[in-house]
C-alpha cells in the first residue's frame, strides 16, 4: 500500500495537503453519479482538507454532501440511512493535533474490504503526478432530494450540499437501542473531540449522573494528554462508585475505568461476550481479537467455552475475520470494538453504553486483569522495509529466543506512524527482567 494504513490514510496534515492526497482521493472517488458524504473532526485544518477533497470530487459527476463535524460512527450510520455510495471521514482519530487523515467507507457506510482499498490506493498512486487544477465551486441550482426525517440540505454550489441534522439523527438512533441507566454515575473524558458535549448529552438523556472533562471541542487540544490514549488521566479523577469512559478524537473507540482501574478493549470484549452468551446472541461462540489481545482474554473466554480468533492489528482486519467466521463481536485492546448486531463499524459511544448494559444486567462487570505487556516503538522511516532488514530480523529472532515459553512477542510495522511497534507479553506477574532484556535487544 502507498497511502492506506491500518485505518485509512494518515499523516502530518501539511504533508497530506502538499502531496495533494485529499484531492487525488476525491478524484478517484468521483467517477459516476455517486452520492458521497463527507464529515470532519474538530481539528483546525480539517476544513482545509475538506476543501481540497471537494475539489477532487468535483472532477467527476459525484453528488457531494458535506455533513460538517460528526463522529466517525455517526457518519457511517448516516451513510447507511441515506444509502450513500461512499463516505469520507477527515480525521486522525487518536493521533495528536498536527496529524490528520481520511477514512473511507463504501456502500451504505460499510468499511472497504482489502481489495477495494487496494484498488483505491493504486488509483491515487497512478494520479500522483497530476497537477492540482484551480477548480471553482460555482452556484448552479440543484434539485430537491428525498431525505430522512431530521435532515435538511442547503445548496452551496454545483453538486455540493451542506447537510444539517446528522448528529441529531445519530443521537436518536443511539438512544433507541438502550433502556434507562437512572442513578448510574458516569465520568466522561471526551478528548476535546467529536463526542464533546454529545456523549455527555446522551448519557444524561438515559438518566445517568454525568461528570465530564475535556468536554469542549478544540482542534489544538484534541487527544493532548487526554482521551483514550491517556487513560491514566481519567483514572486519577475517578470518584467512588463511578464508571469512566475515555473516547478518542473521532469517537470510534472507547476505553473504560472500572473500580478506579483501567478496563481496556480486552476487558470490554470479555464483558460483552459474557452478556451476549447469556442472551443467546453469541451463536458461533467466536470472539475476534488481534495479535495484541491479551492471552488472559483467551483464557477467560475459553472458560466460557468461547474461542478467541486473532486477526492482524487494525479494525479492518478484525472486521474481515468477523465476517469470515460469522462472529458478531470483535475488537482491539485499544478500545475499537465492533458489534455487528448493532453497527457496521466501531462506535465508542455504543461501546460505552453496551458496557453499562452489561453492568445493569449482571450486577457488575467481569473482573479482568491482563498479563503484563510491554509496548514500545522503534523509529523507522519505512517500517515495512525495516522489518525485512537482515539486522533487524536478527534482533527479532533474538528477542523471540528470550521470550520462549515465558510469554509472547509481536513485532509489526505501524500503519499510521514512522515506527516499528514491538509488544512483549509476560505470562507471570514479575515481568521486569524479561522486559528489560527485550528492550536492550532493540536499542543496544
Amino acid at each position: 500500500m502507498h497511502y492506506f494504513g491500518t485505518d485509512g490514510i494518515r499523516d502530518v496534515w501539511s504533508t497530506l495537503m502538499d502531496g495533494r492526497v485529499p484531492f487525488l482521493l476525491g478524484k478517484a472517488l468521483s467517477k459516476g453519479e455517486r452520492k458521497i458524504l463527507v464529515a470532519r473532526d474538530v481539528r483546525e485544518h480539517s476544513s482545509k482538507i475538506e476543501r481540497q477533497l471537494v475539489l477532487g470530487l468535483l472532477q467527476g459527476d459525484a453528488k457531494i454532501w458535506l455533513t460538517g463535524v460528526l463522529p466517525t460512527p455517526a457518519l457511517a450510520y448516516l451513510a447507511s440511512v441515506e444509502r450513500a455510495d461512499f463516505a469520507v471521514m477527515i480525521t486522525a482519530s487518536h493521533n495528536p493535533p498536527n496529524f490528520n487523515g481520511l477514512k473511507v467507507f463504501g456502500k451504505c457506510g460499510q468499511k472497504l474490504d482489502a481489495r477495494e482499498e487496494a484498488l483505491l490506493d493504486e488509483a491515487i498512486y497512478t494520479m500522483c503526478s497530476s497537477n492540482l487544477p484551480a477548480t471553482k465551486i460555482d452556484d448552479e441550482p440543484v434539485e430537491a432530494e428525498k431525505l430522512s426525517p431530521s435532515l435538511t440540505l442547503t445548496p452551496v454550489g454545483h453538486r455540493v450540499r451542506v447537510v444539517s441534522g446528522g448528529e441529531e439523527l445519530y443521537k436518536k438512533h443511539i438512544l433507541s437501542m438502550f433502556g434507562r441507566f437512572d442513578g448510574v454515575k458516569v465520568r466522561v473524558d471526551a478528548a476535546h473531540g467529536c463526542y464533546a458535549r454529545l456523549a455527555t448529552d446522551v448519557f444524561a438523556s438515559l438518566g445517568a449522573d454525568v461528570s465530564a472533562t475535556n468536554d469542549s471541542p478544540c482542534g489544538s487540544l484534541v487527544n493532548v494528554d487526554c482521551g483514550s490514549t491517556h487513560l491514566d488521566a481519567l483514572a486519577s479523577q475517578m470518584r467512588e462508585g463511578e464508571i469512566g469512559f475515555a473516547f478518542d478524537g473521532d469517537g470510534d473507540r472507547a476505553l473504560a475505568v472500572v473500580n478506579g482501574k483501567p478496563y481496556d478493549g480486552d476487558g470490554i470484549l470479555l464483558a460483552l461476550a459474557t452478556l451476549l452468551k447469556l442472551q443467546g446472541k453469541l451463536k458461533k461462540k467466536f470472539v475476534v481479537g488481534t495479535s495484541l489481545s491479551s492471552s488472559m482474554l483467551e483464557r477467560e473466554l475459553a472458560a466460557q467455552d468461547i474461542a478467541l480468533l486473532r486477526s492482524d492489528v487494525g479494525d479492518k482486519n478484525v472486521l474481515a475475520t468477523m465476517k469470515s467466521s460469522g462472529s458478531v463481536l470483535g475488537g482491539e485492546k485499544s478500545g475499537h470494538v465492533i458489534m455487528l448486531d448493532r453497527a457496521c463499524t466501531g462506535d465508542g459511544l455504543l461501546t460505552a453504553l453496551s458496557l453499562l448494559e452489561v453492568k445493569k444486567t449482571l450486577g457488575r462487570l467481569p473482573d479482568f486483569t491482563p498479563y503484563p505487556m510491554l509496548e514500545f516503538n522503534v523509529p523507522a522511516s519505512s517500517p515495512e522495509d525495516a522489518i525485512k532488514d537482515a539486522a533487524f530480523a536478527s534482533k527479532i529472532d533474538k528477542a523471540k529466543e528470550i521470550v520462549k515459553n515465558e510469554g509472547r512477542l509481536v513485532v509489526r510495522p505501524s500503519g499510521t506512524e514512522p515506527f516499528v511497534r514491538v509488544a512483549a507479553e509476560c505470562f507471570s506477574n514479575s515481568p521486569d527482567a524479561l522486559f528489560e532484556k527485550i528492550k536492550r535487544v532493540f536499542f543496544e
